[in-house]
């Protein structure tokens, strides 16, 4: 086609109307993908504004939540700054919001050389939440203490629990009482007999005509024998209440056997075979009056739980810990008598549940779990119940009894 026929037709009014035909739908395409679009737009707006909204709700219904708990919060950025505090921390730390904005070692002086700083400082640097209970020594309150991770800092919930710990500890000395009030019969059984033997050895040498000096010398030596193990006896007792402020290092073998020896009066008049093998190195920084408690408990519910002819076998020996590999000290305390059940056992160291409603206050083995975990320590108990001679399957060993397991790490 040459220039003037394409002139022509660029020129020719029917070109041009199709052309204008082409221009006026495409604006209509065009007009409507823009109007779909912002359609489109508007309802992702109005979703975005529904998603604000609920999320606000949210967090307005969370903040109330968080308010209304029992437990302080308290919230502290990366730079330990105070972020957040609800209600209850207000109150608790009588500051209000004047606290928010400040940091956490401007705000609570004397924390640089607590516990809670080293635990707190732990758990801004890996991440890992702890949960613990300590004295806090400015205030002078014990506190129950959750703290987490929480966006780059850390959630510091917490709750005072003085009074539960005063509770408690009015509780554990009412056991420790308790266990006293438990071996006072075994302890004057202990005591009578060798008063009576002195009492005998006194009329020996009162009423002594023909015999030499070397006989009235016999039986003075055995009555001071007798006296002096009736002195020995007191002293354990003693000792339940009497222990330093301090731990010290102690033998265990010594523990153990101060215990034994108030219950030899039992084990005697029920002839019950009690097997003790010690470590020579067994020596553990305790507390040592709490520690005969402990074991008073374990051996007296032995005692309790084994027939007249029974067993009860005492071992400590060098051990680690099952979970951790800690080296430390194991004691075992086992016996042959009935066994526990399941059911029993899962109760076991739950306050006031116990297996002998007429002499028993639930708090024995409570108390000693407590004491075991203050030094470090576990305690663990497997048992199996007598099985009646009717169920015995033939050819089969059948065992009963239950051993207490006492690990204690080697601490300094």
């Amino acid at each position: 086609m040459d220039e003037k026929s394409f002139a022509r037709t660029e020129t020719d009014p029917e070109h041009l109307a199709n052309e204008v035909a082409t221009l006026r739908l495409l604006l209509e395409v065009q007009e409507a993908t823009a109007l779909d679009q912002a359609a489109r737009a508007e309802r992702a707006a109005e979703e975005l504004r529904l998603q604000a909204a609920q999320l606000a709700q949210q967090a307005h219904l969370v903040q109330q939540v968080v308010d209304a708990s029992t437990d302080c919060v308290l919230v502290l950025d990366a730079n330990w700054v105070v972020t957040y505090l609800n209600s209850q921390a207000r109150a608790e730390l009588a500051s209000g919001n004047g606290l928010i904005g400040t940091t956490l070692l401007d705000s609570f002086l004397g924390l640089l050389d607590d516990d809670f700083i080293v635990r707190y400082r732990r758990v801004m640097a890996t991440r890992h939440s702890e949960i613990f209970e300590s004295f806090h020594k400015p205030r002078g309150k014990w506190y129950s203490v959750n703290a987490s991770p929480v966006g780059d800092g850390i959630g510091i919930f917490f709750v005072d629990i003085t009074d539960r710990r005063r509770h408690e500890e009015a509780l554990r000395k009412t056991e420790k009482l308790a266990a006293v009030g438990r071996l006072a019969s075994s302890i004057s059984h202990e005591i009578n007999n060798p008063l009576e033997s002195v009492v005998n050895l006194l009329y020996l040498i009162e009423t002594a005509s023909g015999e030499s000096i070397n006989d009235i010398k016999n039986y003075a030596s055995i009555a001071a024998a007798e006296l002096a193990r009736v002195s020995h006896i007191v002293t354990q007792t003693l000792k339940f209440h009497r222990q330093s402020m301090n731990a010290t290092e102690t033998r265990m073998a010594e523990i153990l056997e101060g215990v034994v020896s108030l219950f030899q009066g039992r084990v005697a008049t029920r002839d019950v075979r009690l097997s003790r093998r010690y470590t020579q190195d067994d020596k553990v920084v305790c507390f040592a009056g709490d520690l005969r408690q402990v074991f008073a408990n374990l051996i007296g519910n032995a005692l309790d739980a084994t027939p007249d002819r029974g067993r009860i076998w005492i071992r400590t020996r060098a051990s680690r810990d099952w979970k951790t590999g800690v080296p430390g000290l194991r004691v075992l305390v086992a016996d042959n008598g009935c066994g526990m059940s399941p059911a029993t056992q899962k109760s076991l160291f739950e306050p006031f549940f116990t297996t002998k409603p007429a002499t028993g206050t639930g708090l024995g083995l409570w108390v000693s779990e407590e004491i075991v975990r203050n030094h470090q320590g576990a305690i663990r108990v497997r048992s199996t119940e007598a099985v009646p001679p009717e169920s015995h399957h033939p050819g089969r060993l059948h065992l009963n009894g239950t051993v207490f397991s006492v690990f204690f790490p080697v601490v300094d």
